[in-house]
């Protein structure tokens, strides 16, 4: 079976559903994942910037070594980090989470009024 994908916002719609919106644990994984999510912004916007996926260094008597950008290997590994962050949020509303909230109509809201 494929595995259906989830994006943040849905996750957090999910979170208070299942009455984890205020879940130290949940907000500790949300507020990760924005970070995460930053880093990734800006290594691509630095990669993006630069004229080519390479990066050339000066050593003994003038000679340039061409490499490939390091900013290159790093995005990889701060997607999937950021991809398990999201499966942890996942795994934390399926255990943790109250059963699912099914929004008031606006009868039972007036009735709370």
């Amino acid at each position: 079976m494929a595995k259906q994908k989830v994006t943040f916002d849905e996750l957090m719609l999910l979170a208070k559903r299942y009455g984890l919106e205020s879940n130290e644990l949940f907000i500790s994984c949300a507020n990760q994942y924005d970070l995460q999510q930053k880093v990734i912004r800006n290594i691509k916007e630095a990669i993006e910037s630069e004229e080519s996926m390479t990066v050339s260094k000066e050593y003994v008597k003038n000679r340039l070594n061409v490499y490939a950008n390091p900013l290159v290997k790093e995005l990889p590994k701060h997607s999937d980090s950021a991809n398990k962050t999201l499966a942890m949020m996942l795994d934390i509303i399926e255990k943790l989470g109250t059963k699912e909230q099914k929004p008031k109509s606006k009868l039972e809201s007036l009735m709370d009024e």
